[in-house]
């Protein structure tokens, strides 16, 4: 108990050292998190089994994640019709991203004869689809903008990594098909990750209705906060037992923590009374510990494969392939998907450039892949801890360029405060109040459901 208590706070304290300097240097702190876990990795103090000691914090961190996913998507600012055409453009990026860092990471390990390739690479394909909301969202929100790439953008980052979870689970599902013969029929490969997708579903709108009950009959929303964070772990909690019961039985009907806490912020969003306040600062405040840590973990778990000797050029080489693949499927994914839905110019040109960080789900969703196929041993082994290897340290790079690349886009688009009234009041926004912005930071006139040419005016 000691040594988890030692190594819990030495990872938050490290973390905030690691955050705060590189804050300073304008790259986004959850590198500094990643590096602090590289620094306790390499000195032992988070080893192995430490990491191990903590895997419960993988499931938290996924599940507050989500929550948060599950409230931007409910965007009262986007149509129906708007809607359908940026679903066209997710499921073109998307599934580009897929498949093209499918092809190039399978054609990488056949070269080498690296044991079930196929599988392996499609697995990470699947989590290639997701991209991070939390980075993009600080550029927007620092930068104060607004306009056609604005609205459409946070929609399209939480729907990627709705996409990327219903990819994983059936990738997942798929490779044991394969690595484990006879231990998965072909129509419980097909059917059976559908209805973990279905129960994911099914519980994040339970849990939802049930919030929904107290919270509007409470007029102060904060007071309630205690309780959102437990119905939260609870939902976790309750999905994780589900799951250990369905494996003793042989059943591989895994329901999504992330998706299911996705499903449960979404609907309290959508059905909270319009007159309560919303809580995001309060509520990230007292979720980025847990987020911390498991940010920490991933550090920590990559500073032990990069380690190994064997394993560190194929990680080097399947990254680089990785983030080529990745970056052009995403954004000119984007531009096509933009073209044949008739979006504004805008659109076209500049929403790919702001799809391109990755970090909290891809990487959760890798631990998952990871703690899978680690349990079977063997090649399986060596496949779950090069993805989360190589997705680690994608995420790294990714995270230095991704929102220099958004704030670039933004810039050409016309989109910053920077540039002036651009647009007419009627055009769409991207939200009245920014739901997860530190208001502490927005001036009071910005606080308002005006755009940027009436608060000019």
């Amino acid at each position: 108990m000691e040594v988890f208590l030692f190594t819990i706070g030495a990872a938050l304290v490290l973390a905030y050292i690691g955050a705060f300097i590189l804050k300073k240097l304008g790259i986004p702190q959850t590198l500094g998190f990643m590096i602090a876990g590289i620094i306790l990795g390499l000195t032992n103090i988070l080893s192995e089994q430490g990491v191990n000691d903590l895997r419960f914090f993988v499931a938290l961190a996924l599940g507050l994640i989500g929550y948060n996913i599950g409230h931007e998507l409910s965007n009262p600012n986007l149509t129906g019709k708007r809607i359908k055409k940026l679903l066209v453009i997710v499921i073109i990026e998307a599934t580009a991203a897929f498949a093209i860092v499918a092809f190039l990471t399978y054609i990488i390990l056949s070269s080498i004869a690296f044991p079930f390739s196929f599988p392996t690479a499609i697995l990470f394909g699947a989590v290639a689809s997701a991209t991070a909301p939390a980075a993009t969202a600080d550029v927007v929100w620092e930068n104060e903008c607004e306009g056609p790439v604005t609205s459409s953008l946070m929609f399209v980052l939480a729907a990627d990594d709705i996409v990327a979870v219903i990819l994983t689970n059936s990738a997942i599902a798929f490779a044991l098909f394969i690595y484990v013969p006879g231990s998965m029929t072909l129509t419980a490969v097909m059917i059976e990750p559908l209805i973990g997708i279905i129960g994911s579903v099914v519980l994040g709108i339970v849990f939802g209705f049930l919030f929904l009950y107290p919270i509007n009959r409470e007029k102060d929303r904060g007071k309630l906060l205690e309780l959102e964070i437990g119905m939260v772990i609870l939902l976790i909690g309750a999905i994780q037992l589900i799951n250990g019961y369905l494996d003793s039985l042989g059943f591989f009907i895994h329901i999504s923590d992330i998706f299911a806490a996705m499903v449960f912020g979404y609907v309290v969003r959508s059905r909270i009374s319009k007159d309560k306040e919303q809580i995001p600062e309060l509520l990230q405040r007292v979720m980025a510990p847990v987020v911390m840590i498991f940010f920490v973990m991933v550090g920590a778990r990559m500073a032990q494969l990069l380690t190994a000797s064997e394993s560190l050029l194929l990680i080097a080489l399947t990254a680089g392939l990785y983030l080529v693949g990745r970056t052009f499927a995403k954004y000119f994914g984007a531009a096509l998907g933009g073209r044949i839905v008739n979006e504004v110019p805008a659109v076209q040109k500049y929403l790919g450039g702001c799809l391109l960080c990755q970090a909290g789900v891809a990487l959760g969703l890798s631990f998952i892949i990871e703690e899978t196929f680690v349990a079977l041993g063997g090649d399986a082994q060596t496949m779950g801890m090069l993805i989360l290897g190589v997705v680690a340290l994608s995420t790294m790079v990714l995270e230095m360029i991704g929102p220099m690349a958004v704030k670039k886009s933004l810039r050409a688009a016309g989109e910053l405060l920077e540039n002036g009234p651009l647009f007419e009041p009627d055009e769409v926004r991207l939200f009245d109040v920014p739901p997860d912005a530190p208001y502490s930071k927005w001036p009071e006139e910005n606080n308002d459901s005006r755009t940027v040419n009436e608060r000019e005016t």
